[in-house]
């Protein structure tokens, strides 16, 4: 499966509108942030079909001091049952390695997780979940000794980053920034995330909106 995302912009720092299409640049969903734009800003994303239907809306968590993290919520209009909840985690090494924060949902009723970055043309990652793999994940530095964050010793940050992705395995989806047509582009083999286009429209979102909050001058919600 190939999905599409284009952004459309007032201007190169403010996004009023996703539009996420299949391989064909058929348009599937639009999504646009209207939480922007409230009185007081939430990351609320409305999602509309190709015609400007309501489809549904991404719910954010609840305000708080520290603007990222927590649970968004996926609803699909006339559905009582959210689609799905995409936890967004973010930690300090996080930010010592400039990476984006990790989101973890279900599909299907199996657990992914997808891990970033915000250098080079691949994005996300998105590997298989289970608490025992991020046990392992975590553990990855401990054959080359213990790094003290307080000392940013990045040279050796980086080194254990690089044996946490070893321990996740293959990915079964990615999401790229190509140099040339969309500006993202999700990619997923022979998994149940096949199906999963509105979900992976949202994450792809999520992140984007993420990245443009932090490093583009964008609106801080609080």
């Amino acid at each position: 499966m190939n999905l599409r995302v284009y952004k459309e912009s007032f201007s190169e720092h403010q996004v009023y509108r996703y539009r996420i299409t299949d391989e064909a640049d058929r348009t599937l969903y639009l999504a646009e942030p209207t939480g922007f734009f409230l009185p007081n800003p939430t990351r609320e994303i409305t999602l509309l079909g190709p015609d400007r239907e309501p489809v549904g809306r991404v719910e954010p968590p609840d305000p708080s001091r520290w603007p990222w993290g927590g649970e968004y919520t996926v609803v699909l209009e006339g559905r009582e049952t959210p689609l799905a909840v995409v936890t967004e985690q973010w930690e300090l090494v996080d930010m010592l390695l400039l990476r984006l924060p990790r989101y973890r949902f279900q599909w299907e009723g199996a657990s992914y997780i997808a891990r970033g970055s915000r250098f080079g043309e691949q994005f996300y990652k998105i590997f298989p979940y289970t608490p025992e793999t991020e046990g392992e994940a975590e553990s990855a530095g401990a054959d080359t000794g213990t790094v003290d964050v307080a000392e940013l010793d990045m040279a050796r940050l980086e080194e254990v980053a690089e044996n946490e992705e070893h321990r996740w395995g293959e990915p079964v989806g990615l999401i790229q920034r190509p140099s040339r047509g969309p500006h993202y582009q999700v990619e997923v083999g022979a998994s149940p995330l096949q199906e999963a286009t509105i979900l992976l429209g949202v994450l792809v979102i999520l992140a984007d909106l993420h990245l443009q909050d932090r490093e583009e001058g964008g609106l801080t919600v609080v």
